[in-house]
């Protein structure tokens, strides 16, 4: 499908289609996103650094919300290569404007953009090393992310509340790592308070309920098997 052009095609949607037309092309971009390293590759080179900005920012919530679900979709594959699907991701604008729209956004795109934030976390709990941690510190300390996914901890949804907790104790996690280091936890513990307790509470949560992700092994990032 990506030698087909299909992802050039999608991409003429984004930037020439109606709403509808923009949803519909998102989800399909999704889904080339969580597929095969060829597919990745294929969407990446249509610009989407370039393309998914004005869409996380524009009047259309079915098409913020469709855009956040591509950026996770990116986030949960398997490895890219060099540089991953998630350092790729890191280094462009658009995990500033997915935690955003986690924070001000009608409830809908925050679940979406919560799949965002959730993936990138995980890439660090299934691959707990340094470069896998700076993604976490990157989320926490330049891009605000602890604030926006603990205000979720408080709503009546279960599946976002269940991805929550296990988003949070990946910050947690990173905090104890980043904290062994040159870069202290006190930032968690002010939005968190008690982190090993509420680090215990957010695994054996997860545990119960049936984790949202799961991870990818050794060395390779995870693929989720939850979306909203």
């Amino acid at each position: 499908m990506a030698a087909s052009g299909c992802a050039a095609r999608l991409a003429h949607c984004l930037e020439y289609g109606g709403a509808e037309a923009e949803a519909l092309a998102l989800r399909a971009l999704a889904a080339l996103l969580s597929g095969s390293c060829e597919s990745v590759r294929a969407v990446l080179d249509t610009g989407l650094a370039r393309l998914l900005p004005p869409l996380l920012e524009g009047p259309n919530a079915a098409t913020r919300g469709e855009a956040c679900g591509a950026v996770a979709s990116l986030a949960a594959g398997a490895p890219l290569g060099a540089p991953s699907r998630i350092e790729w991701l890191m280094g462009t604008p658009l995990v500033s404007l997915v935690v955003q729209r986690l924070t001000v956004d009608e409830f809908g795109v925050k679940r979406q953009a919560l799949g965002v934030v959730a993936n990138v976390l995980q890439a660090f709990q299934a691959d707990p090393r340094p470069s896998t941690a700076g993604w976490a510190a990157s989320l926490v300390y330049e891009h605000g992310a602890v604030a926006p996914l603990v205000a979720l901890l408080d709503v009546h949804d279960a599946d976002v509340l269940r991805v929550a907790l296990h988003a949070s104790g990946g910050v947690l996690a990173a905090g104890e790592q980043l904290a062994r280091g040159s870069r202290g936890g006190a930032l968690l513990d002010r939005y968190f308070g008690g982190a090993g307790d509420a680090m215990d509470a957010s695994e054996d949560a997860a545990a119960a309920d049936g984790c949202a992700f799961t991870g990818g092994g050794e060395g390779r990032e995870p693929r989720a098997v939850y979306v909203f």
